[in-house]
């Protein structure tokens, strides 16, 4: 549509200039730079289009260019009514007027074309903005370890993200066919968190259990939000099933094991107060008893025929001492787990020398103690003692396994044998403990390591749950396996010593 047609601005010119809130300078500036333009284009020339290059320019230079495009559209029109007024009192060629009249038709589309340049630098930058914000979601949901998904308004599973899939060892086409409900131990668990959502809007923190692929429970936290959803069932998006509620499911799996550690370390506390008190009580009786017996066989002295006969029962008495005096003293040590000094180790010649000192003794009883050592450095940061104490406890009830074997003739024919095997690995030492007794009976391998459970006649339950504790309290891991075939293994790893090197072994080295 030609300028020539549209009305001319409101206001004049003083009252537009003072609406742009410009000082006196640049309003007398900007002015005096919208007439030249117009001036310029209504000059008759050779070629009309160098005449109307100021009018094109007039958003781009001088004061117009500080200014929004579509606020100068009112002075432009408002000074080429003031230029045609100017022109001998209004008395001027109708040629000359269409030339003004071009120039500011010129001028404004190109203030036109300035704003929507404008215009579209502002939405390719919000579009950016979004885009980068967009990816950011996109690979932090990637990247966090918590699952997130989404429920759609059908109640199907909508997104699936890779860590829930880590998460439960299920994939999202396998939880789309079994169905999202599936997922949760417990009947109705989603059908509660759904409602809850649609009521208040959000749920959580909520402590749930899912079921992984393996069939092991997984205890997760969960955090949830109801989304907002503009569509409007009807036309073509009638029947649309969109995504209503977004789930995050964090992993508690390590948080239980911590707490199950805590409420443990409060028991063996308290365990270790109580033990304490009651072995030192009886502890003092037994040496009394145990040398009341050393004092009657002194007494008998002389009375050969009356010493031999009370000889067995004399033995059986300090027998039975002895065995009361080693249970006290597991019982005693239950407050010493924590009582360490650790040290550098070479575990390979702890245990070589161990079995060395304590394979003579297990002989007597027909059982073969022997070590397998790997070359390498099998270094580890323990206290010497304590490493000791697992010996001592792990070969014992190894020890104890394979002599209590059945003697039938089909028995016989398998010699008794505890073997130790250290072994380096990549960044840890492992120490196993192997016997070929019978093993241990499937219902009884989760509760060998709880306190005060034994299967031994006269055991006091504690040599496994020490072991364990001086394990973990060193920094190591343990585990256990066992088959009625094949005997019994307890492993051990701690993590490799970090040797640290004197500046002048550093300096002598680099001169070698």
């Amino acid at each position: 549509m030609s300028m020539q047609r549209m009305p001319p601005a409101p206001g004049t010119i003083p009252e537009i200039l003072h609406a742009l809130d410009l000082d006196a300078d640049s309003a007398k500036a900007l002015h005096a730079q919208i007439a030249r333009a117009l001036e310029s284009g209504a000059r008759a020339t050779k070629r009309k289009a160098a005449g109307l290059t100021k009018a094109r320019d007039l958003p781009t230079q001088g004061p117009a260019s500080r200014l929004a495009p579509l606020s100068l559209v009112p002075l432009v029109f408002a000074v080429r009514d003031a230029l045609k007024r100017a022109e001998h009192g209004g008395r001027i060629s109708r040629a000359r007027g269409e030339r003004i009249d071009r120039a500011a038709d010129v001028a404004v589309q190109a203030l036109a074309t300035a704003a929507s340049r404008a215009a579209g630098e502002r939405t390719r930058g919000r579009g950016r903005e979004i885009g980068s914000a967009h990816d950011i979601l996109q690979r932090l949901v990637t990247l966090t370890p918590d699952a997130v998904l989404t429920v759609r308004a059908s109640g199907r599973l909508g997104m699936w993200t890779t860590a829930a899939t880590r998460m439960t060892g299920r994939r999202r086409w396998e939880v789309h066919r079994r169905g999202l409900a599936a997922l949760f131990r417990g009947e109705g668990v989603l059908e509660r968190l759904l409602a809850e959502l649609e009521a208040r809007g959000r749920v959580g923190p909520a402590e749930v259990t899912l079921v992984n692929a393996a069939g092991e429970d997984v205890p997760v936290r969960v955090y949830g939000a109801r989304l907002k959803n503009a569509r409007k069932s009807s036309g073509a998006e009638r029947g649309a099933d969109p995504e209503r509620h977004v789930l995050l499911l964090h992993d508690m799996t390590e948080v239980q094991h911590i707490r199950h550690r805590l409420i443990e370390t409060e028991k063996l506390s308290a365990m270790a107060k109580i033990a304490g008190s009651v072995a030192h009580e009886f502890r003092n009786p037994l040496n009394s008893l145990f040398l009341s017996t050393d004092l009657l066989e002194d007494e008998l002295e002389g009375h050969d025929a009356v010493r031999d006969s009370i000889a067995p029962t004399l033995a059986a008495i300090r027998e039975e001492i002895e065995r009361l005096n080693q249970i006290i003293t597991h019982y005693l040590s239950l407050s010493k787990v924590a009582s360490t000094s650790p040290e550098v180790v070479d575990l390979g010649s702890t245990v070589a020398a161990f079995v060395e000192e304590t394979a003579p003794r297990l002989a007597e009883s027909d059982v073969t103690l022997r070590v397998r050592s790997d070359d390498g450095d099998h270094r580890i940061t323990a206290d010497p003692g304590q490493v000791r104490r697992i010996l001592v406890n792990l070969v014992e009830n190894a020890a104890d396994a394979v002599g209590g074997e059945d003697p039938s003739e089909e028995k016989r024919t398998r010699r008794a044998t505890v073997t130790l095997l250290v072994r380096r690995m990549r960044r840890s030492i492992k120490l196993t403990v192997k016997d070929n007794g019978p093993g241990i009976p499937e219902d009884l391998r989760e509760r060998v390591f709880e306190p005060f459970f034994t299967s031994k006649a006269g055991g006091s339950g504690l040599g496994l749950y020490l072991v364990r504790e001086i394990v973990l309290a060193s920094g190591g891991a343990m585990s256990l396996s066992s088959s009625e075939a094949r005997g019994t293994s307890v492993s051990i790893r701690w993590p490799l010593a970090q040797v640290q090197v004197a500046p002048e072994d550093a300096a002598s080295s680099k001169t070698a």
